[in-house]
């Protein structure tokens, strides 16, 4: 159970106007009391790994396992010294750059994502066998010399050893040193908050919070709690909140909270307030151009790579049904503008006589080539050439058909403006929620799509293409 409210120790009252206005500090707060809180949540925090701590842990380990490696096999000694310095800083580097970009791929650089120890070993053993092997092939045809056996094994063995360590000790630093959160709103509020952390996952320790926010930086300072998190700020709360910050104390409203710990925005919780301040519809023109740019150049490639498939696709489609190879759809695009959208055919033809409909799972519309098509995304190919047109992008939100744009937009806030980009290929709700055909599922694909819009970036569009790889390769679709 959590601390009483601890009653205030002053004569001033914690609603007083000069409190407000941040002339007058609490009297309970001092120098060493708000440094203790300072130091508290940044321990807290220091073990909170995201995508680029473990990218940079990744590179780390890549590199020592290398020079573990080479120092510890016989090429060490003798006069193969020389030789050894000489390939040992290219090759740590080659390794780092090969591993940290897997690892992505297979879901070791998540921080929302914790498997249990067989999975985790698992992966970080494929991880490190596709790069180590892409690694001696790489060295082989590029500098035509052969990295040791010696070295290959040694460094793949400290490579997957030291994965697997810093994640487990990672987990366990995290629960140990988990953030104490508080919600403060209605009860109703609170409760649904508290699922959602529970249904999550994330190691955070959720404290109740306390019948008034009178007293709040005080009580939050007592019970050792590092974020306070508000639905609704009523003049009456200003205060509390305002002593929560000056104690040192994170205070952060629902829609922020659930954007920086789940990469989502919360629709119901915003308005048209936040998405004018949130600007999404004023992207970096710098980061227009070279997007496009990539777009182009990575589209014009893979409809050059991918044409033997798309053939040896078409092929096999023709074989089992009869009609078009291709199929397309108008689909809207950026500004609400139509576009027609190219695929391979995975549905048996005239499939919609009756209307556009969602595919569901294990639709029995769907032919025995389209599964394999739809599974591994092959059907997707097509759209290389809306991307070379520009209707599309590479990253973005999955377009969607005007027939189900108008009901979605009618029984779903703000969903009209998902089209403030240009759809994509792969896309940020595409890579952390399953494939889905309901409202339900196009309101929680939306709380993805406006966090890719408001936080659009190559690093993100980079982390999106990575984890893309990964998702086709298990075939969730």
């Amino acid at each position: 159970m959590s601390a009483p409210i601890a009653e205030p120790i002053s004569d001033v009252r914690l609603d007083s106007p000069e409190l407000l206005l941040g002339q007058v500090a609490p009297p309970w707060q001092n120098a060493a009391t708000i440094e203790k809180q300072v130091r508290r949540v940044s321990r807290r925090r220091l073990f909170t790994f995201n995508t680029l701590g473990w990218s940079v842990t990744d590179a780390v380990i890549a590199v020592l396992a290398i020079g573990f490696g080479f120092l510890a096999s016989p090429v060490a000694s003798g006069a193969a010294t020389s030789e050894t310095a000489v390939k040992l800083i290219p090759c740590a580097l080659t390794f780092a750059m090969l591993l940290v970009p897997t690892a992505h791929v297979a879901g070791l650089h998540d921080p929302r994502r914790r498997s249990g120890y067989t999975d985790l070993i698992v992966r970080c053993l494929l991880v490190t066998i596709v790069a180590i092997s892409a690694l001696s092939l790489g060295w082989i045809l590029l500098s035509f010399l052969r990295i040791g056996r010696y070295v290959l094994v040694l460094s793949s063995v400290m490579a997957i050893v030291a994965m697997v360590a810093t994640r487990v000790l990672s987990w366990r630093w995290s629960t140990k040193f988990q953030p104490k959160i508080c919600f403060v709103g209605t009860d109703s509020f609170v409760d649904h908050v508290q699922s959602l952390v529970t249904k999550e996952s994330l190691p955070m320790d959720v404290t109740r919070r306390p019948r008034s926010v009178a007293g709040l930086g005080q009580w939050a300072v007592t019970n050792d709690v590092d974020e306070v998190v508000y639905d609704d700020v009523k003049p009456a709360d200003a205060a509390g909140l305002l002593g929560c910050l000056d104690a040192g104390v994170r205070v952060s409203s629902y829609c922020d909270f659930v954007e920086h710990r789940y990469q989502r925005i919360p629709v119901n919780s915003i308005d048209t307030d936040w998405l004018f301040s949130a600007r999404l519809d004023l992207a970096h023109p710098y980061y227009q151009g070279v997007k496009r740019a990539i777009d182009s150049s990575v589209a014009l490639v893979g409809l050059l790579v991918s044409t033997p498939l798309i053939i040896i696709a078409a092929i096999a489609i023709r074989l089992e049904s009869p009609g078009s190879v291709f199929y397309s759809q108008v689909r809207t695009g950026r500004f609400n503008r139509p576009f027609r959208i190219w695929k391979l055919r995975t549905m048996c033809q005239n499939s919609e006589v009756n209307g556009a409909q969602w595919a569901a799972k294990n639709d029995s519309r769907i032919t025995a080539v389209g599964k394999i098509l739809r599974k591994t995304r092959l059907d997707e190919l097509p759209q290389f050439w809306n991307v070379l047109r520009g209707e599309m992008s590479l990253i973005g939100p999955r377009p969607e058909r005007p027939e189900f744009v108008k009901t979605l937009a009618e029984e779903i806030p703000f969903f009209m403006q998902r089209h403030l980009v240009k759809p994509g290929l792969t896309g940020w709700a595409q890579i952390n929620y399953p494939y889905g055909a309901s409202t339900e599922d196009a309101y929680n694909k939306l709380t993805y799509d406006l966090y890719y819009i408001k936080n659009a970036s190559l690093a993100l569009d980079l982390q999106i293409f990575l984890r893309t790889i990964g998702t086709v390769m298990k075939g969730s679709r």
